[in-house]
């Protein structure tokens, strides 16, 4: 009777801690998981609720913080193997939160909304690091479903206010990435809606070979000129001013 006693309130004080377990847990788990490329800065509440500035740390070291994060788990989906959370960023409105569903071998995601600085594309390819890119992207899904073998699924990147700093132009225009997930890869599509550089591109990334993007880039007529420096660092001349660029990870 008395080990009886002890077990139930040794159980309740472990289920305690881990109702009250601090937000910065997460942040150790995050950063050991992802090598240190991810974290949680200014964390705050629990594991179960809470909020954090996530941040991704640069190949340089340096960090590029994005807008900071709530969360809330729900606790049904724990007694079904599987843990759910809504997320709300702090520059949408409270009717934009995103669902995050984690079960074994799958992360579904819905209502995808997040923004993102330009600068981020340097990590993707160096070639891209001296234009120094700015700008902000905005991504948004209906519904991702990522499992180690297939991402399904379709999701916009919109590049938005796109300026560099080997071009006085600035903004040079607005451009749409459209990723379709499709079994083992994704398709990447590139296209300008508006401005006086003009991108296209196609690519795909898989998990097998990583990213492979090819593209090209052309100032509007008149503008030849005064975007000739950053055509050139992107990539040679296949065409009468169109010049041809890959993007090639690290």
């Amino acid at each position: 009777m008395y080990k009886s006693i002890v077990g139930f309130f040794l159980l309740v004080y472990l289920l305690t801690l881990l109702m009250l377990a601090p937000a910065s847990l997460l942040d150790r788990w995050l950063q050991h998981a992802t090598n240190g490329r991810l974290m949680l800065a200014h964390t705050q509440g629990t594991i179960w609720q809470g909020a954090a500035t996530p941040a991704i740390r640069g190949r340089a070291g340096n960090l590029i913080a994005l807008e900071p994060l709530h969360w809330r788990v729900a606790v049904l989906p724990l007694f079904t193997a599987k843990m759910q959370a809504r997320l709300q960023w702090n520059d949408l409105p409270p009717d934009s939160a995103m669902v995050a569903t984690v079960a074994f071998n799958q992360i579904e995601l819905q209502h995808v909304r997040l923004s993102l600085p330009a600068q981020i594309v340097e990590e993707f390819s160096p070639i891209l690091k001296p234009a120094q890119f700015r700008g902000q992207f905005r991504i948004q899904s209906e519904h991702l479903v990522a499992t180690p073998q297939n991402i399904t699924g379709t999701a916009i990147m919109d590049w938005q206010q796109a300026s560099s700093a080997l071009s006085s132009i600035a903004p040079l225009g607005n451009y749409r990435l459209t990723l379709n997930g499709a079994g083992e890869r994704i398709n990447i599509g590139l296209s300008t809606t508006a401005g006086v550089l003009l991108l296209n591109g196609q690519g795909l990334w898989s998990a097998a070979k990583g990213l492979t993007f090819n593209g090209t880039a052309q100032a509007a007529a008149g503008k030849y000129d005064s975007l000739a420096e950053l055509l050139h660092h992107l990539g040679p001349e296949a065409a009468p001013g169109v010049h041809s660029f890959k993007l090639i990870p690290p």
